[in-house]
């Protein structure tokens, strides 16, 4: 049933959802820039946003799905480069070095897409928020993009019969933590070193 369909009160009360889930994006996204990963809780977004914490409870499922949620503007353009390019070498390193960059940028973006950081009671699609209206981009999809990247760039020849997007996870679980153990280097510096290894 889609919303056209929906009366008054169903569209009224779908229009609030989507207010909801927005506030609590915006507030994560400023309380994440000011304090980081470890110095914001669920309740701390909750106070900001001006909602309850079971809100937050009911629309998204962990502090990570908050967080991808706040940088999913920032995540898809990244993704769109890769279909965009018909150079696929270009579009492999412009992929990498906008994922180096943003991640550089925001640790907290780096900490929550690093497969280790995951709630340990979130497995695979279990992570996504139970809540439609909240989109989001994962490390499973950057990943899976990068191997989508890899095997047009022709890298199957080099890796065999490895499956490309385990391999592109082992390339983006070493950029992301490459990127949080120095902070101190640029973007163009974690771009410069994965590439290297992929090109």
């Amino acid at each position: 049933m889609s919303t056209e369909e929906f009366g008054p009160r169903q569209r009224g009360a779908a229009t609030k959802r989507r207010r909801t889930i927005l506030k609590v994006i915006e507030a994560a996204s400023v309380l994440f820039d000011a304090h980081g990963w470890y110095g914001v809780t669920r309740d701390d977004i909750a106070r900001e946003a001006e909602v309850g914490v079971a809100t937050i409870n009911h629309h998204f499922t962990t502090k990570q799905v908050i967080a991808l949620a706040s940088y999913f503007s920032m995540l898809k353009p990244i993704l769109a480069l890769a279909d965009e390019e018909a150079d696929t070498r270009e579009a492999l390193i412009d992929f990498v070095t906008e994922l180096a960059d943003v991640t550089t940028k925001l640790p907290v973006l780096a900490i929550v897409l690093l497969p280790a950081t995951r709630d340990m009671a979130s497995c695979g699609d279990e992570t996504r928020s139970p809540s439609a209206e909240v989109e989001l981009i994962d490390f499973d999809q950057l990943a899976e993009c990068l191997g989508k990247l890899l095997e047009n760039y022709g890298t199957t020849e080099y890796y065999g019969d490895a499956n490309l997007t385990e391999v592109a996870e082992l390339y983006l679980s070493g950029l992301l933590s490459w990127v949080l153990k120095h902070p101190d280097r640029s973007g163009e510096d974690a771009a410069k070193l994965l590439l290297s290894q992929l090109l």
